[in-house]
């Protein structure tokens, strides 16, 4: 029987198991489980010093002795040790004080290299935050991103909510042969539906939407399959958060949302079964959570909790734990017509006895999605999805629970293309002094601009006499240098404002924005006197929650007590002002309100936004790339290596690639000694530095395939219609997200090159893309590129930098083979 069992990092990746061997010592085994490259383990052995062995089944374990001691009360304990540093007390009871942890950020790059790089006094991060700059507020996260997986699992068994057979099929589960059989009739008549509906859908498609249509309730895929809990419940955890062995990209994090909003969203099952033996259930956090939630919907203040109620008293809980008072989450929801008003019905209903428990104020953001999904491929937005969207914000801008509105989504277009909506807001904060405008900018290296042309644009659109609204940065991480004169402008821009930023540095790690804490802004901000706070983007998604979070800003990029001060004031300062919002918007609302129900109440104000007619954005006339370039539409061949040239379409601010001789010299060199009948070329749609040259080049020998959006202007489609290379349209409507495209076309189902030249946000995505492909992938970078040449670093063992055209041959001996 298991002594003891603890965890080194928030997502339980990293087990410490103990018991008693033969000869009666105290043993330990460290486990990986959730890693399955043994990047994670191979790493942490070697910065600790300790051996690496092999379980039975074939696993790498580090395991030893656990050396037993008594303190001065005579007490008996165990001290488990990494390295030189004491990591864990063990009392003689199994309880366990942990005294150090390993940040998500420095977990997350050791699983997906094979030389960790960072110092073992960033890896192995003592527990400790001196109480006088302890943070008190999260003010950048996320609605469905703030429960731990466990919390979910919990959710779901005791909402007993509906769990789709593709995801059963999808994460391998297992099921007893009672309930495979019900499955099997409900997918037979759930195909016969949709062959009845006239769907066009084919293939994977046809077959995700007919298991997307099968059920089974969640409480008895559990329950009623307890024997095949303990492999089921790992595989349910690791798919609500990101991706384990490696950084992740925004395609992936869309991935995890929707895993996520089976639980978050859930949809109670029509056959609910008698909740029993919740403490067999393989997980103590997991048990634990279901009886305190069954326990709950025995007490008055929240024994009629929905689903959504729950994940609200969950989420306070969360943060009560943690230390924090006050948050701001962030939530397409609230710009949604009817889910609005139902969301803040149960919002109105529930939190006050929140609050009353946990001290913790929840407020939210109306998030608007800067461009639209495109992960799910039957799923359209609506064409006036924008329009709709501010006349529903702005009816319900005035509830106490709204503090402001938040521009969201993978940072793939240039800020200044929503102008007109970011005027909306603006126009909302006239009539509203506390309303926040908070938008997504700097996420990623691409737009270095953003930040600064989003104050811009409030600014520009400021009604005569109308004060500066309360604004907001999330991320801010790219921006010009700070040091150079555009850099010295914009901090005086935002320190004018005054602007506040938000950092989230496990997030940017995890998604493939930060590869590298060296250059991180955050302490040039805080020298300049820009106020500075710390989110968590959703912590649980992560890893993370605002204690690690903290934990990880102070530890790598060696924020002092007095910096870790600073940004404390900064957030006291919102933090009041929030306060004093919440107070003066409450007694508003009431006035306002009068006896009106809620719902009657804000369907008015809905009308009125209606009538009011705002004005909505008018974007450039674009064109459907497959309609224009239709004759020049080709599939991929699958009897061709394909080799992917980044170089000219996946760069930053739209700006021009200039080619030098070298980089040149290699694509010669390819052209000359590849053979055609085994290879053909893909690029981007700029048609601009190495991929112009290898099309200028390539004299017809060559199949050339160009990415293009599924949007593009008359000018583009033109040149793209006389280039040369054959057509590939992608889902997105904005270039800068055409990797996802091609990770999907190329990486995910065929064996590739990828050759990067030059390239900053997309061409990293596009080197991640391919370090997490399904096929064997090779990977080459050019040494000379300076933001490649840093993403490769994070990525030692799996990428070949390259300098000159003496890595040809090394690149063409991988095409012999498919």
């Amino acid at each position: 029987m298991t002594f003891a069992r603890f965890y080194l990092d928030k997502e339980k990746d990293i087990c410490v198991t103990m018991d008693r061997n033969e000869e009666g010592q105290m043993a330990y085994v460290l486990t990986t489980p959730n890693h399955s490259t043994g990047n994670l383990i191979r790493n942490l052995a070697a910065l600790c010093n300790l051996p690496l062995t092999r379980s039975a089944e074939g696993y790498f374990i580090i395991q030893g002795i656990v050396p037993a001691y008594y303190d001065g009360n005579c007490r008996l304990f165990y001290l488990f040790s990494l390295g030189d540093r004491e990591a864990a007390r063990i009392e003689s009871d199994g309880h366990v004080h942990l005294y150090v942890q390993i940040p998500a950020i420095a977990k997350t790059l050791m699983s997906q290299t094979r030389d960790y790089q960072l110092s073992f006094a960033k890896t192995i991060v003592r527990t400790r935050i001196p109480a006088e700059c302890k943070f008190r507020t999260d003010l950048h996260t996320h609605m469905n991103a703030t429960l731990s997986p466990d919390q979910l699992i919990a959710l779901g068994i005791v909402h007993q909510i509906r769990y789709s057979l593709y995801y059963i099929r999808k994460l391998h589960l297992r099921l007893r042969p009672e309930q495979e059989q019900v499955l099997r009739i409900l997918r037979t008549d759930a195909e016969a539906q949709f062959l009845a509906s006239g769907s066009t859908l084919t293939g994977k498609y046809k077959d995700r939407k007919i298991n997307d249509n099968v059920f089974i309730n969640f409480a008895d895929l559990i329950l009623n399959n307890l024997e095949n809990a303990e492999y089921n419940i790992p595989r349910i955890r690791a798919s609500l958060a990101i991706m384990k062995d490696s950084q992740a990209v925004f395609t992936n994090l869309e991935k995890v949302y929707l895993y996520r909003y089976v639980f978050a969203k859930g949809v109670s099952s029509s056959d609910w079964i008698p909740l029993h033996d919740i403490d067999r259930i393989p997980d103590p956090d997991i048990a634990g959570t279901v009886k305190q939630m069954l326990a709950d919907h025995q007490t008055r203040a929240y024994r009629h909790n929905t689903l959504f109620q729950d994940k609200m008293l969950w989420t306070a809980r969360n943060y009560q734990h943690t230390g924090i008072r006050y948050v701001e989450m962030s939530d397409t929801t609230l710009v949604k017509p009817k889910e609005a008003i139902d969301m803040l019905g149960e919002v109105h209903a529930v939190m006050p006895a929140i609050y009353k428990e946990t001290g913790v104020r929840i407020r939210f953001l109306a998030a608007l999605r800067r461009i639209p999904l495109t992960i799910v491929k039957d799923q359209k937005a609506a064409p006036d999805y924008m329009v709709m969207s501010l006349k529903t914000l702005k009816a319900v801008a005035v509830d106490p629970y709204v503090a402001g509105s938040d521009i969201v989504g993978e940072e793939i277009n240039d800020i200044r293309d929503l102008s007109d909506v970011i005027a909306d807001l603006t126009a909302i904060a006239k009539d509203d002094p506390y309303f926040v405008i908070r938008i997504h900018a700097g996420e990623n290296d691409s737009l270095h601009d953003n930040v600064g042309n989003s104050v811009r644009c409030v600014q520009k659109a400021l009604a005569p006499g109308q004060k500066m609204p309360h604004i907001r940065i999330g991320h801010g991480l790219y921006t010009p240098g700070l040091n150079s004169q555009k850099g010295k402008e914009l901090l005086a821009l935002l320190k004018d404002n005054p602007v506040t930023v938000e950092f989230q540095i496990t997030s940017n790690v995890r998604l493939n924005n930060l590869s590298s804490v060296k250059h991180h802004p955050l302490k040039q901000y805080l020298k300049a006197g820009i106020p500075c706070v710390q989110g968590t983007d959703g912590g649980a998604i992560y890893g993370t929650d605002s204690l690690d979070e903290q934990l990880a800003l102070a530890t790598l990029l060696g924020l002092s007590v007095d910096e870790q001060k600073q940004m404390c004031a900064a957030e006291e300062a919102v933090l009041a002002f929030s306060e004093r919002a919440f107070t003066e918007k409450t007694a508003l609302y009431q006035k306002t309100k009068g006896h009106r129900s809620l719902r009657l109440f804000y369907t008015y104000r809905e009308n009125e936004a209606q009538r009011a007619a705002m004005k909505s954005s008018s974007p450039v006339k674009l064109l459907d790339a497959a309609t224009v370039l239709g004759d020049h539409v080709h599939p991929l061949p699958f009897d061709k290596k394909p080799i992917v040239i980044c170089g000219g379409s996946f760069n930053n601010d739209f700006s021009r690639v200039r080619t030098h001789a070298p980089e040149c010299a290699v694509i010669d060199r390819l052209l000359a000694e590849a053979d055609p009948r085994r290879v053909c070329f893909i690029i981007g749609d700029q048609l601009n530095g190495y991929e112009k040259y290898l099309l200028d080049h390539a004299g017809g020998r060559f199949e050339i395939y160009a990415f293009v959006p599924k949007l593009i202007s008359g000018s583009l489609a033109r040149k793209l219609a006389g280039c040369g290379a054959y057509i590939r349209v992608g889902t997105e409507a904005s270039a800068m997200g055409l990797y996802k495209s091609i990770a999907y076309e190329v990486f995910k189902h065929r064996s590739s090159i990828l050759i990067a030249f030059e390239g900053n946000a997309a061409g990293e995505n596009l080197i991640q893309e391919a370090r997490n492909a399904k096929y064997e992938t090779r990977i080459f970078v050019n040494a000379r590129a300076r933001s490649l040449r840093s993403k490769a670093a994070s990525l030692q063992g799996y990428v070949t930098l390259f300098d000159s055209d003496a890595i040809v041959p090394d690149i063409l001996k991988y095409t012999e083979r498919h």
